[in-house]
């Protein structure tokens, strides 16, 4: 029932309330029926009883049984409803009867009055089929009884036919119910059906549908109530959708400022560094020059022993230099590519550190990479190792750098005092804001960024970063744009 559709529950609650009603109006005037017909075939069969009580009485007195059987006959042959009239004595037996044979089985050879006074019916089930017999007395029992047995089966057939009439009355009133309920239903369930396609409609994105309102019943105010929630609805999603784009722009603006800023830091690197390498150390080499130059006109030990020590202050000075345009910008990045780069770079730290162990562990072709990509992995790992250096107190650093088909991926982990969440916003508020450069940048890229880390159980640092750069805005070769 609850799977049904509304038209059967309609049509299932109508028609059914229509049948049960009728039924029971039926089976009511069918038993009042019934009754009445009961009531008028012992009414007839008293009448009947009741008249041959007169005339049989004197045929018993006289003794004239001719007389008193042809009295029977007569009146069973004129009387359809009669099936047999039976005279009884006083004491209830059998003096003469309608029946040629025996009597039929169910009905009583003697039998007396059950009352007293009055006129005695019974209901017998004969091999006949079944006799409402009435009984009256003759002369108040004296002489003796008259038996007259009525059948029902004339009854019963009328019964029958007045059962059947009800029946077809009902099922003719049930079908007339269930055209009216389904048109009825039908022009109930049309607004309902449109605010359940409307309904639809919304759940597939197509906003501010509106259903006609034809009434001012519950159903015409609960379409007036959905359009004003489609409209307002239809009102809300616009503006939702603006915000979003205005967000969208938004973002967007940041993201062009961000890689902006980004790629302006790594043109002013680059020309730092050039600067440092061209002009700077050549002007230092060239004072190497002129001082063993300088070395050969001197004639005193202690001046060429100051003289040495200048120069040696003078070529670190002028390594230290190199070293920095080489961190500024490195060139081995561009021309033998990422994996040569880290080494390089990790080569003077292992050096100056031999307190810390380092390993290193490079899987598959780097050569893919975007230059974008690969120098963002080089920034974070410059990042990390020098954050290691300053405050993790490591022991061991572990640098994992692969590249599958899609992404290349690189972790550096520590085992060193780590840091906390506090920690992190402090160091944020004091404008080291190398975690955060990290994060935004690779968010820059299409790439994710993650931090693992508690106070005394090092740091993890993590981050993936799709092969081929195609977000707009992303400087894809600096050296172009140089």
């Amino acid at each position: 029932m609850e799977n049904q559709g509304l038209y059967v529950k309609f049509n299932i609650l109508i028609v059914g309330t229509i049948f049960f009603c009728g039924m029971i109006i039926g089976g009511m005037l069918l038993k009042t029926t019934s009754d009445s017909m009961v009531d008028s075939l012992i009414s007839s069969g008293q009448e009947v009883a009741s008249a041959l009580a007169v005339t049989v009485g004197n045929d018993i007195l006289l003794d004239d049984r001719f007389s008193m059987q042809e009295r029977l006959a007569r009146t069973k042959e004129t009387n359809d409803q009669v099936r047999y009239i039976i005279v009884s004595y006083p004491n209830g037996a059998v003096l003469t009867s309608t029946f040629v044979q025996d009597l039929p089985e169910g009905l009583p050879a003697v039998r007396l009055p059950s009352s007293e006074h009055g006129i005695d019916s019974q209901l017998f089930a004969s091999s006949e089929g079944r006799i409402r017999e009435v009984m009256v007395p003759i002369e108040d029992g004296v002489i003796g009884y008259v038996r007259v047995g009525m059948g029902e089966k004339q009854m019963m057939a009328q019964l029958q036919d007045k059962c059947l009439q009800a029946i077809l009355a009902v099922f003719f009133i049930c079908v007339i119910a269930s055209v009216l309920a389904t048109r009825y239903a039908q022009s109930f369930l049309r607004p309902i059906r449109k605010l359940g396609f409307a309904v639809k409609q919304i759940d597939k994105g197509k906003y501010g549908i509106q259903v006609p309102v034809n009434s001012s019943d519950e159903i015409g105010q609960l379409a007036s109530t959905f359009n004003n929630m489609s409209k307002g609805l239809r009102e809300t999603v616009d503006e939702n959708d603006r915000l979003v784009k205005a967000l969208q722009q938004k973002e967007k603006d940041r993201a062009w400022l961000i890689n902006q800023l980004f790629s302006a830091r790594e043109d002013e690197r680059r020309r730092i560094s050039r600067e440092l390498h061209d002009e700077s150390s050549q002007s230092m080499a060239s004072i190497l020059t002129y001082l063993r130059v300088l070395h050969d006109k001197l004639y005193t030990d202690e001046q060429r022993e100051m003289l040495f020590e200048i120069r040696e202050l003078t070529a670190s000075t002028l390594g230290s230099i190199r070293q920095i345009a080489v961190d500024l910008h490195p060139p081995l990045l561009e021309d033998l590519g990422l994996a040569v780069a880290i080494e390089k770079y990790l080569d003077p730290i292992k050096k100056s550190n031999p307190e810390i162990e380092f390993k290193l562990e490079i899987l598959g072709n780097l050569s893919q990479l975007a230059k974008p990509v690969a120098l963002m992995c080089y920034r974070t790992l410059q990042e990390c190792i020098g954050n290691i250096l300053k405050h993790a107190r490591a022991k061991k650093v572990d640098i994992k750098l692969v590249m599958d088909d899609k992404n290349v991926h690189l972790t550096v982990r520590d085992d060193g005092v780590g840091f906390t969440e506090q920690d992190a916003k402090q160091a944020r508020l004091n404008r080291h804001l190398g975690l955060v450069s990290m994060q935004e940048r690779t968010e820059l890229l299409k790439g994710r960024f993650s931090l693992d880390t508690t106070r005394g159980h090092g740091t993890e640092i993590a981050i993936s970063l799709p092969i081929a750069v195609e977000e707009e805005g992303v400087e894809i070769d600096h050296e172009e744009k140089s």
